[in-house]
């Protein structure tokens, strides 16, 4: 519903994360994307590849980056439990196993990024 999408955009913490979601919800999301990186916003960045289903863009962020590869596993385990599926992705696979990872410790890196947000929009 466009009402709630709107009012999703409001609620965003800064500028930059309006832009994204404003650009996302005009149909841009690679325009969306960009200005989430060039902002060096590299969670939800992550974030939103995940929320499109662009998992492999989503994990090659996070590895280039080496931040929230725990989280994109999270998600990606989620989705496939959720849709029935079993994992075919030979490079999630493997990630999967090199990398342990539990809700618990995403949830609390997702909110200490939001955090920081909220402390640098404030500032």
């Amino acid at each position: 519903d466009k009402v709630q999408f709107v009012a999703h955009i409001n609620k965003q913490p800064d500028d930059v994360l309006k832009s994204a979601e404003l650009a996302l919800f005009c149909k841009r999301p690679d325009e969306a994307l960009n200005i989430l990186l060039q902002n060096k916003r590299m969670y939800r960045a992550i974030k939103m590849n995940i929320r499109l289903h662009r998992w492999n863009d989503a994990l090659d962020l996070a590895t280039k980056h080496q931040t929230h590869v725990d989280t994109v596993l999270a998600y990606r385990q989620q989705h496939l439990q959720q849709m029935k599926h079993v994992e075919t992705n030979m490079q999630f696979k493997q990630w999967a196993s090199q990398l342990e990872f539990d809700w618990d410790t995403v949830k609390k890196k997702i909110a200490l990024e939001k955090e920081a947000e909220e402390r640098n929009a404030a500032a």
